[in-house]
């Protein structure tokens, strides 16, 4: 379905078909195995990998979060019912004071805030935030959306009357990120409460473990991990990061608001290392099945090809792996360049009760990779600026990530029981919703008899230019040839955003 083309819109439920007639290729169904193939490449002789390497120890990924400047009105008590009533509403609005022109709202917090307004004030000011991104406009107004009207913008259904296969019962979610949000169930409860989602109740892992018990299949649990970077659990909690903090919140609550009956395993790495989150990685791999959240990124070089950071890393059986592909613009990206990983860019999403409409946010990362080969299941697209030896393109699929049509996180400072609302985006919201709704395709594939997906390209990929997707035509993520968007595959959005009633029914019911 054209994603940019307004068309009347009402949540519905998630009806599964009892036959699906798709061919698609078969996942490997063996443990740590893979069917994701790539062209034949030269060996890399020792001593580039060992300097690849030693670069690769130096490199720290980014969360790859947008927060609008100021916080947001707290949200009225319309869903906390649970039945979802502001699906039929009109989104709120969130305004910025012209005094946070031009500020950054990547990676934004409230000190990056204060620090701008002060030196605006004093005429020197910065970025507030690293990196370059795409800058908050003079008198800017926002959009801001409920878990409700997100759901009901990609054909979820409500919560209210769904099954529980269909709130992704009995599942889990691995969140992968870096240092510590102390105050991460209180946020996620509080988030929980307002939109009228299941709570969900701490569940402490032993430190040792090698297995979890069974996730409920009644309730929401979160348990919270602290990772080394060999994949050991410790139980010394990683140093608050404010920036972190806030993208744990947005990924637990994003997470939950697509699959209210999962479990969440939120997994802490010490740092923002690739080292550590390498472990966090390896940790959730030992426990699995289940999907994998990374919203975070770093920018690809030559390492991206080592062991320790490419396939061998992402493929345990029964594990769908979903990272951000950025949230800068055009770029490529670790870990989403990894074949077996699934990239996930970004739209600019507008959604009423009766339309909607969606097209390429300008800052998501994506773009053809320098150093990775094509993945078999990318061959045969048709990919504007492809390289004359083909390349992985990333990302993968799309979905919601402008600040500017963002949405609602509640979040809690260390030493203050005040929580605040904001507006939040970037690829960092994406994908942790993928990563959910692949979720309730697992939950709905185990009623079925069948196991967790495991690396789910190629069962995504034949489904290009159908219904099972919104395809996004409008937009671009920079000025090259492939930074924009176009009918079928393109590097901004991959394959587009996900049209769950159809996705999530071929997903569910096909071996």
């Amino acid at each position: 379905m054209n994603a940019d083309q307004t068309s009347l819109h009402q949540p519905k439920r998630l009806v599964l078909p009892a036959l699906c007639l798709c061919l698609v290729a078969t996942l490997s169904a063996c443990g740590g195995g893979s069917d994701i193939s790539t062209a034949d490449a030269a060996p890399t002789p020792p001593s580039v990998m060992l300097a690849a390497a030693s670069h690769a120890a130096t490199v720290e990924a980014q969360p790859a979060f947008h927060r609008m400047p100021v916080a947001a009105s707290e949200p009225s008590n319309t869903d906390s019912d649970g039945r979802g009533m502001s699906a039929y509403h009109a989104p709120d609005l969130v305004r910025t004071p012209s005094e946070f022109s031009g500020l950054s709202t990547r990676g934004l917090t409230d000190e990056g805030a204060e620090k701008y307004r002060s030196e605006r004030r004093s005429q020197t000011p910065s970025s507030g935030s690293d990196g370059v991104a795409t800058p908050a406009a003079t008198g800017t107004t926002s959009v801001v959306y409920t878990p409700a009207q997100i759901r009901a913008a990609y054909n979820l259904p409500l919560t209210s009357g769904a099954t529980a296969a269909n709130l992704g019962a009995g599942q889990t979610i691995y969140i992968v990120d870096a240092y510590n949000h102390p105050n991460v169930v209180k946020d996620l409860n509080t988030f929980s409460t307002k939109f009228g989602l299941p709570t969900c109740t701490q569940v402490a892992i032993p430190t040792g473990s090698t297995s979890l018990p069974a996730a409920s299949k009644t309730s929401c649990a979160i348990s919270v991990l602290y990772s080394t970077s060999s994949g050991a659990m410790t139980s010394t909690a990683p140093a608050y990061n404010a920036g972190w903090a806030e993208e744990i919140a947005l990924d637990t609550q994003w997470a939950h608001a697509i699959a209210p009956l999962a479990r969440i395993v939120l997994i802490e790495a010490g740092s923002a290392s690739l080292t550590a989150l390498d472990g966090a990685v390896i940790l959730a791999n030992r426990f699995g099945a289940g999907a994998v959240s990374m919203s975070f990124a770093a920018a690809e070089g030559s390492w991206v090809n080592q062991s320790t950071y490419s396939t061998s890393l992402f493929s345990t059986n029964g594990m769908s792996y979903f990272a951000a592909t950025g949230d800068a613009g055009t770029a490529v990206n670790w870990p989403a360049v990894v074949p077996t990983v699934v990239g996930v860019g970004g739209t600019s999403l507008s959604y009423t009760s009766s339309s909607r409409s969606e097209k390429t946010w300008s800052g998501t990362g994506g773009g053809i990779s320098a150093y990775v080969a094509m993945p078999a299941y990318q061959t045969g697209l048709r990919i504007p600026g492809e390289p004359s030896v083909p390349k992985r393109a990333a990302g993968d699929v799309a979905m919601d990530a402008d600040p500017y049509t963002g949405v609602y996180v509640a979040f809690t400072a260390p030493a203050t029981t005040q929580t605040s609302w904001y507006a939040f985006g970037g690829t960092s919201l994406a994908t942790p919703m993928w990563a959910a709704a692949v979720t309730v395709a697992n939950a709905n594939r185990a009623v079925y008899g069948y196991g967790t997906l495991s690396a789910p390209h190629a069962r995504l990929y034949p489904l290009v230019s159908t219904s099972d997707f919104y395809d996004i035509t409008l937009g671009a993520n920079g000025t090259c040839i492939s930074c924009y968007a176009s009918a079928g595959y393109d590097t901004p959005t991959g394959l587009g955003s996900i049209l769950a009633s159809n996705l999530l029914a071929y997903l569910s019911n096909n071996p």
